[in-house]
């Protein structure tokens, strides 16, 4: 299982995302969505989420779950990028 963890930033605010190259979906974590106040669909299961990792942005719809382990999980696959593993960041 590959797994790289790096942080991003979500309107200002850092945050801890985890790239999975055996993950099919990409998802958000319930506390983060109420933390930020982000709008989510119609069903409020999914929302948008633009992010960045350095000088690139990035927008995705991702499923919104309870979890605990890093604020986003997004697959691997579709993302390339120079991997920085982070340990001790803080959730917000």
């Amino acid at each position: 299982m590959n797994v790289y963890y790096t942080r991003c930033f979500i309107e200002g605010h850092a945050c801890l995302v985890a790239f999975d190259y055996g993950c099919d979906n990409s998802v958000m974590s319930q506390r983060l969505v109420e933390k930020l106040q982000l709008p989510t669909t119609f069903h409020s299961n999914q929302a948008w989420i633009k992010f960045s990792t350095g000088k690139r942005v990035k927008e995705v719809l991702c499923d919104i779950v309870p979890m605990d382990s890093c604020h986003l999980l997004l697959d691997g696959h579709g993302f390339i990028l120079k991997h920085t593993i982070l340990m001790n960041v803080p959730f917000i």
